[in-house]
């Protein structure tokens, strides 16, 4: 017994003094200047999660993760555009989402938001502009580029709120402009993502939703607003890191509904042959697929217009988007009796227009950090470790909805322990490409899903 116990405290003594002689790198920034970070991008940059914008967000987001970082090794003062504690606000103008307990189950639910953080401009902190953090939820390239984009006067609909409220001179000042007035010495700039999200968001139908911002933009107008970007900050010889966008596929949002979800008995499966009987009889004349369910998992009946009857089953492969009102399922016999809109549906040929314009706008976005001298981050390279399950201080983080710690609860926007994952990937492309060695940030202390 003494023996086993003399063996144990020197199998502990061996294992801590193994520990105290871990190698931990001194905080050094290498070749770059980080006395001075701003940081220019959209929802992701901003802090936006769970549906929402909020300060708890806003502290958490990668960018200002990342710049608490850098202020160990000679960073600056970075200010924020702050919303009042307590409070959050969509671009719906709803607030952020928590899971609650609900008939159906344990599910996300909307809370009330503060709609006057946005709509009232007696509660605009323009005055303290500009600020260091310049994410503008919503803004696509060429936004951060354009002064009224931030400029009231141009009505409901024509401005974005997020940034009037915090813009030096709304209608005036622009995401750049506001970077450029701190004369930067480091610069993350993560933009393009909502060039191609708004119209997959919009299930590819921009003229349903209403807006140009439900269409992608033109190859030839992201290469101009990017590189125009770049070139301005890198003429004051700022230095900086950019990132690539992410392929949609990743993303939650675009892959909680399968297309085969709709489970039916086999009393179900005849009553639905019956009632699709005569759409058989004239697809068959045409030599077109059939609509048939049987006992089990079954595709769901989708809405498409470049169809000759104005509808069809989902292919494998297409997708149903999570903002698909899952109520009208079984309310309202969506995907059986009645077509899924298809503003809810991302089929093939959508799917290839997303891919192709990510495809063009990540070769543009790694040509610049060549161009530039800088650093870059592939999104994708992390989003599919994250897929496969990355270990982290002995927790699993995966790609999973609600599970799967990355993504927070509106499938698209990262929990702020995803956004500690995200902050970290970019503090290793800066210390590989400046020699620098910024610390990381602590992942597990950062918030993740709150469980009721």
């Amino acid at each position: 017994m003494i023996k086993r116990v003399l063996y144990f405290l020197l199998f502990a003594g061996l294992v801590l003094s193994c520990k105290n002689e871990v190698d931990v790198p001194t905080p050094q920034s290498g070749d770059a200047d980080f006395s001075v970070f701003v940081s220019l991008g959209d929802s992701y940059t901003a802090g936006y999660t769970n549906g929402a914008l909020s300060a708890d967000g806003q502290r958490s987001s990668f960018a200002t993760l990342i710049a608490r970082q850098i202020s160990e090794v000679g960073g600056g003062n970075y200010t924020i555009p702050l919303l009042p504690e307590e409070t959050s606000v969509s671009s719906s103008l709803g607030g952020e989402m928590v899971l609650q307990v609900t008939p159906a189950g344990l599910s996300p639910v909307a809370t009330e938001g503060n709609p006057e953080l946005l709509t009232n401009p007696s509660t605009w902190i323009n005055k303290d502009a500009p600020y260091h953090n310049l994410g503008i939820p919503g803004a696509k390239s060429f936004h951060l580029v354009v002064p009224e984009y931030g400029d009231p006067g141009q009505g409901p609909g024509n401005f974005n709120p997020f940034y009037a409220r915090f813009a030096s001179e709304p209608g005036v000042s622009t995401a750049l402009t506001d970077a450029l007035a701190h004369n930067p010495t480091f610069f993350s700039l993560w933009i393009g993502g909502n060039d191609v999200l708004g119209y997959a968001l919009a299930g590819g139908e921009g003229e349903i939703a209403g807006t140009a911002d439900a269409d992608i933009t033109p190859e030839a107008l992201f290469n101009q607003s990017f590189n125009g970007i770049l070139g301005e900050l890198t003429e004051i010889d700022a230095e900086g890191v950019i990132a690539t966008i992410p392929d949609i596929n990743m993303l939650p949002f675009f892959n909680v509904i399968p297309p085969n979800a709709l489970e039916l008995d086999s009393e179900q499966a005849v009553a639905l042959n019956n009632a699709y009987s005569q759409y058989n009889a004239v697809a068959g004349q045409y030599e077109l697929d059939e609509i048939s369910f049987s006992e089990g998992y079954n595709f769901f009946v989708i809405e498409d217009t470049s169809h000759p009857l104005g509808m069809r089953q989902i292919k494998s492969g297409e997708k149903l988007i999570l903002s698909l009102p899952q109520e009208n399922i079984s309310d309202a016999g969506w995907g059986t009796s009645n077509p899924i809109p298809k503003e809810y549906v991302l089929d093939e040929e959508e799917l290839t227009n997303i891919s192709e314009a990510t495809a063009a706008f990540n070769d543009i976005i790694r040509n610049s950090a060549s161009q530039f001298g800088l650093a870059l981050v592939e999104m994708d390279e992390l989003l599919q470790k994250t897929a496969e399950g990355m270990i982290v201080d002995g927790f699993t983080y995966s790609n999973e909805y609600v599970t799967g710690g990355v993504f927070s609860l509106d499938g698209i926007h990262v929990t702020g322990r995803g956004s500690a994952i995200v902050a970290n990937t970019f503090i290793d492309a800066i210390n590989a490409h400046y020699g620098s060695s910024v610390p990381h940030v602590v992942v597990n202390d950062q918030e993740g899903i709150v469980f009721p």
